[in-house]
């Protein structure tokens, strides 16, 4: 590490930052340093195998790092958190988590990074296989598109505080700090649709195989955001002998629209060059987006569905944008997270920078998995009714994504199922109110489940 402690994140709309950030490129140590500084905010968080100044006296330990696949440049980014001495039992009731919920600060969460960590013994040997013990609930929150797994910093106190249990949350192969392997799709006239999606899937939900098996899990709570809960339920679908129960947050891909499952499939991406964490701001081979079109009320809608086609994701778009890059983020973060701590604020936006301006990989997944309008090519509404284990839907009252659709399924399922709706909250739910959230997370895993249909 350059330094012995963590270095602040630039402002979030300061020239000179932003340049600094683009000129120093985006690698592992950048992506590393950026996910420490949320991560950090947990006084029992350890960045690689240094612990902060509480740590050693918590009876939770936290560790990140990555963990090798079989295969060229796949390894997925992990966070493992368990407790030392874990209560046999916990108080669910409304009462009780609203009280811890106050108390959460003081427990553990602070609104300040710690930044005083101290790396000249920090390795990168540490082993990040840890497999539950006996007795020991599995939980695996998987992230949606363009975050990563330190956007549930707000959330991994409360979730680590449920009984017997150790919580994993993984970066999906690549995302977020994650490698990035190239993400290959071949189509033909010859080529269904289902084939491509099939292929962008297994892309994703093998490597969560293959990394459950190295972890030795039998058995697990999955928790999936968005995509990662369209991804958690098609894992789910194939295996389901591993999945106890299936957590979906706001899952895109359930609703219908035959208009999206006829939509033309993208442009296979030009694959950046992954066999380094560098990737270069200054010479992105973005495809250069479509012509416009003179008609005024249209040309914006063919732009962005021409962008679609053609897979131009809008991390491409960031890393095309060079110095302009990091201040694109801001504008984003500033809007979409306002109601965070400033340093919430500058820390994410650093964060989501560093993870969008690696090498493009998993991302080229999202325009063949979801149709122009983030409509599924194969939607889940009619795949659904094949899980074989109770499912929770979580929607927050102002989500984008329609809650309705959930509803529907529902209808289909035969397992128990429940729907909650998060108070104040969008579409990042666990971010917009972690109180809530969090609470819901907790009882839908311990309290009992049959024949629900709440």
């Amino acid at each position: 590490m350059p330094s012995d402690t963590l270095p602040p994140a630039p402002e979030l709309f300061s020239r000179w930052g932003a340049f600094q950030t683009w000129w120093s490129r985006t690698n592992k140590e950048q992506t590393q340093i950026a996910e420490a500084r949320l991560l950090s905010r947990l006084q029992f968080f350890s960045f690689k195998g240094v612990a902060s100044t509480s740590a050693e006296r918590s009876s939770t330990i936290a560790r990140v790092g990555l963990v090798p696949l079989s295969g060229k440049d796949r390894q997925i980014n992990t966070l493992i958190i368990h407790q030392n001495s874990n209560p046999a039992s916990v108080d669910t009731s409304d009462a009780a988590v609203e009280s811890k919920d106050q108390e959460t600060d003081d427990q553990g969460r602070t609104p300040i990074a710690q930044t005083r960590l101290d790396m000249k013994t920090a390795t990168d040997e540490e082993s990040m296989v840890s497999p539950p013990a006996p007795g020991e609930r599995a939980i695996v929150v998987c992230h949606g598109y363009g975050a990563g797994l330190a956007f549930f910093f707000r959330n991994y106190l409360s979730l680590s505080q449920i009984p017997n249990s150790k919580i994993y949350a993984i970066d999906w192969l690549g995302m977020g700090g994650s490698s990035r392997p190239n993400f290959k799709f071949k189509h033909t006239p010859k080529t269904s649709v289902k084939e491509v999606v099939k292929d962008s899937e297994d892309f994703f939900i093998e490597g969560l195989e293959e990394w459950r098996k190295i972890q030795q899990i039998e058995k697990m709570v999955l928790v999936g955001h968005s995509l990662g809960g369209y991804l958690s339920t098609v894992y789910a679908l194939k295996y389901p002998e591993r999945v106890e129960k299936l957590i979906l947050v706001s899952p895109v891909g359930i609703p219908e629209n035959p208009e999206a499952q006829m939509a033309p499939l993208p442009d296979p991406p030009a694959q950046e060059d992954t066999t380094s964490d560098d990737a270069s701001q200054r010479q992105s081979k973005t495809p250069a987006p479509p012509q416009r079109t003179p008609a005024p009320s249209t040309w914006i809608r063919k732009l962005a569905m021409g962008a679609w086609e053609r897979n131009i994701t809008p991390q491409s778009i960031m890393r095309f944008t060079g110095p302009f890059g990091p201040s694109l983020v801001a504008s984003y973060t500033s809007r979409r997270f306002a109601y965070l701590e400033d340093d919430e604020q500058r820390d994410l936006n650093n964060y989501i920078y560093h993870i969008s301006s690696k090498s493009g990989s998993g991302e080229y997944a999202l325009a063949t998995i979801l149709a122009p309008g983030a409509y599924a090519r194969w939607p889940l509404m009619d795949r659904l009714q094949g899980l074989k284990m109770p499912t929770v839907f979580l929607y927050g009252e102002n989500d984008w994504m329609d809650y309705k659709a959930a509803e529907k399924a529902r209808k289909t399922m035969s397992v128990p199922t429940v729907l909650m709706r998060i108070p104040n909250a969008g579409h990042h739910l666990y971010l917009d109110n972690p109180p809530a959230f969090d609470k819901a997370i907790l009882q839908t895993i311990t309290r009992p489940w049959e024949g629900a249909r709440v």
